[in-house]
């Protein structure tokens, strides 16, 4: 799945995207169209990769409630990574996650990204609720939920938690 912005594309992440990933196989990833300057994959969706690849073959590809690449239309470049950890669950709650490279940091990629996103999941009838939630230091992360019109549910000794009002 791709969907477009101004600036960026979201892109799905496919299985030899996830598996060039997890090799930090900087030639294949580039080979795949997209450029990298090292710092995708991050070490936190380098843990996640597992996950998000077991979704891929538990669903026999993406149904876009999973990862997603966000490059920049003008270089191709990667520039950071968001989407959500699964489809909605029996409520209808997804969660939604995000984090740009640090040398992209601070030009509005995430909420670029995530304002798209998150238009993207509001159009399917079974997402009734979008939370997130970030380490309550972050004040980047906290910056574009608060943009996006994300509410704080609840927090605790190490994160915050948040809601997103449809």
């Amino acid at each position: 799945m791709r969907l477009q912005t101004n600036r960026l594309i979201l892109q799905t992440l496919d299985l030899n995207l996830v598996e060039a990933a997890a090799r930090l196989d900087t030639r294949a990833i580039e080979a795949m169209g997209y450029k990298t300057n090292g710092e995708w994959p991050g070490p936190e969706f380098l843990d996640a990769l597992p996950y998000f690849r077991e979704l891929l073959i538990e669903n026999n590809g993406t149904k876009g409630f999973d990862s997603w690449i966000i490059v920049a239309k003008e270089t191709q470049e990667i520039v950071g990574g968001i989407g959500f950890l699964g489809g909605p669950d029996q409520e209808g709650m997804i969660e939604i996650g995000f984090a740009t490279n640090e040398s992209h940091r601070r030009k509005g990629y995430c909420c670029e990204a995530a304002q798209k996103l998150i238009e993207w999941a509001v159009n399917h009838n079974e997402v009734q609720m979008i939370t997130a939630r970030c380490d309550s230091d972050n004040i980047g992360s906290k910056s574009v939920l608060l943009k996006l019109g994300f509410q704080i549910d609840r927090k605790d000794q190490e994160l915050l938690y948040w809601k997103y009002q449809m």
